[in-house]
């Protein structure tokens, strides 16, 4: 994740150097990534007090955080603008309020087409995640190629670790849950969302032939047999 944020943070400065004044969503942008930033600075030097025997404290780190975006949130809102989703002009968009990066949907009958639907296991009452959405759809996105021994290249948006997200990391994409979304998508990310359960990694624990699943089209968490076909949306980083 510390890639992503430092490339976006070059690519700000360097719009900012060029001489154009940054507008209110820049400035809002700016703020998240130099959040984002001591983020994840401030996790790895409370991860390495383990080495020393001492007990982390990440969660001063989640707070400080948070705080930030909600001031981020708060003067771009003065301004009538908002900026949680940066493009990254890639197939990708990455969520500025936790860092995850999300690729984005097509309607080009590529493995990214919004019409694509995956199953998470091969036969009803299964419980291995050994469906097309991790053989064909996450195998396609990481199925780079190495001529050297050392470099990998062919991954989507240059990147060989993309997964399914948890059911958490899922929901966080809404805009509004349950009971709360009048629109349809009930999110605001980049490019195409369909109206169906997407599936997450997350198996039910007391039904692991099931996994969790979220319907963008009305914001509702549900689930379903891992021998379904659904659609899928994968993400990257993560702490």
């Amino acid at each position: 994740m510390r890639t992503t944020i430092w490339t976006l943070v070059l690519s700000l400065a360097l719009a900012s150097a060029a001489g154009a004044a940054p507008t209110a969503e820049e400035e809002c942008q700016a703020a998240k990534l130099n959040a984002l930033r001591k983020r994840a600075f401030c996790i790895e030097g409370e991860r390495r007090k383990e080495v020393l025997g001492k007990t982390p404290d990440v969660a001063t780190c989640e707070e400080k955080f948070d705080k930030s975006i909600t001031k981020a949130d708060a003067a771009a809102a003065k301004k009538s603008t908002s900026c949680r989703w940066l493009d990254n002009t890639d197939g990708t968009a990455t969520d500025l309020n936790n860092g995850l990066q999300w690729e984005l949907k097509t309607d080009d009958a590529s493995v990214h087409d919004k019409d694509n639907e995956y199953t998470w296991n091969t036969v009803s009452g299964g419980t291995t995640p050994n469906g097309t959405a991790f053989t064909a759809f996450l195998g396609t996105l990481n199925g780079g190629v190495s001529a050297d021994g050392s470099t990998t290249t062919g991954c989507f948006a240059g990147k060989c670790d993309w997964r399914l997200p948890t059911i958490g990391e899922l929901r966080s994409v809404l805009d509004a849950q349950h009971g709360s979304c009048t629109m349809n998508p009930c999110t605001s990310i980049p490019g195409f969302t369909v109206s169906s359960l997407y599936w997450s990694s997350s198996t039910i624990s007391s039904v692991p032939g099931q996994a969790w699943g979220v319907g963008f089209y009305d914001g509702f968490v549900g689930y379903n047999n891992k021998s379904t076909a659904g659609p899928v949306r994968a993400v990257r980083g993560g702490s």
